[in-house]
């Protein structure tokens, strides 16, 4: 049986996280005019073909989570992004002995443009 406290935690937690506003967008992106509303509100596609049984787990997991796919799938970027993000700042300060910031970024990025001139690459 449900404890009190449990329910009153699941509740919160439903409140705070609700997909109304998801699932709101997910019906106008599915709509005929889907194209338009993407632009609408500057939205980009973000995807790709993966195998059956990936998709298959996919599947099972959002009617679990009773959230739609693209919910779904836009949690787990913005996780494995932030994953991503950490592991690249803390190698980056380990390896150099400061944070990265933006210009350290784009100092690589010219460096990098002007080695592939000197270098006659494109």
């Amino acid at each position: 049986m449900l404890k009190l406290n449990h329910f009153a935690q699941l509740a919160a937690l439903r409140s705070a996280h609700s997909t109304l506003h998801r699932q709101v967008l997910d019906s106008f992106l599915a709509g005929s005019e889907g194209d338009q509303d993407r632009e609408k509100f500057v939205l980009k596609r973000l995807q790709f073909d993966t195998n059956p049984a990936l998709f298959s787990k996919v599947e099972i997991v959002c009617t679990l989570m009773n959230c739609t796919k693209r919910e779904f799938l836009e949690m787990a970027v913005i996780d494995a992004v932030d994953k991503a993000w950490a592991v690249f700042e803390d190698t980056y300060e380990e390896a150099t002995g400061h944070a990265w910031t933006e210009e350290d970024g784009s100092a690589d990025a010219q460096t990098d443009a002007d080695q592939s001139q000197t270098n006659g690459q494109d």
